[in-house]
């Protein structure tokens, strides 16, 4: 009974599964998961897919993953192989940011670091003009 009462005072899960309908309130950011930021990071860097080139054309894909982010994360993990138009495909380009955030997040890195590195490169987590795309990230996500 403390679990649920837990989930619903952290996640908004609902303690009562009786089909009554509750308030739906935002969830905190810690209950939010690895793919719930890339879901949100796709809303706010392509549009959901709609804008494939960005930053005057050095960046493609749902993810505006720039050539030397690219590089640096088939450097790390050769098993990803392909070439750099290859990040206009989703799941590819998925590959890509894994890949980055395992060879410059930290150790239990949170989504606001991972997010701001995707942003703002290996230090971008520590950088203050990735803050405003965190911000960004986190309406997306409750929206």
């Amino acid at each position: 009974m403390f679990a649920v009462i837990l989930a619903t005072i952290l996640c908004g899960v609902p303690a009562d599964f009786k089909g009554k309908p509750y308030p739906v309130l935002p969830m905190p950011v810690e209950c939010y998961t690895v793919d719930n930021l890339l879901d949100a990071m796709y809303t706010v860097e392509s549009g959901r897919g709609k804008n494939l080139v960005g930053d005057g054309g050095k960046a493609i894909g749902p993810y505006q993953i720039w050539r030397e982010y690219w590089h640096d994360a088939v450097e790390f993990d050769k098993t990803i192989g392909g070439k750099y138009e290859d990040c206009m495909n989703k799941a590819y380009a998925e590959k890509i940011i894994r890949a980055y955030w395992k060879r410059y997040a930290p150790k239990g890195a949170t989504l606001e670091q991972l997010a701001r590195i995707h942003n703002g490169g290996p230090k971008g987590h520590t950088r203050t003009a990735t803050l405003k795309y965190w911000k960004k990230i986190v309406k997306a996500m409750r929206e």
